[in-house]
């Protein structure tokens, strides 16, 4: 099996599908992600995501993104996730 270094951040979306979870990105770009579908390059240790298509998230953005472009998530309530290993 392999192991990835962003394998706690999957998890989180993971446990986290179908409830809305802030995301903000290093661009400074906040996205809100309600699941997620993700995969890994030949080489790659970091996952690129693409939010809110599986399934369809109504009235919502669909997104493309890095783990690593990833700076800081939060729950509905507000509360930053700690994202850190």
């Amino acid at each position: 099996m392999n192991t990835y270094k962003d394998d706690h951040i999957i998890k989180i979306f993971k446990q986290r599908d179908s409830l809305e979870t802030k995301v903000c990105l290093k661009s400074g770009f906040v996205i809100s992600v309600w699941n997620i579908a993700w995969g890994y390059d030949i080489g790659d240790e970091y996952a690129h995501i693409t939010s809110n298509v599986s399934p369809e998230a109504v009235n919502s953005t669909v997104d493309f993104f890095y783990t690593t472009d990833i700076e800081k998530m939060f729950d509905e309530r507000n509360n930053e996730i700690n994202i850190k290993e």
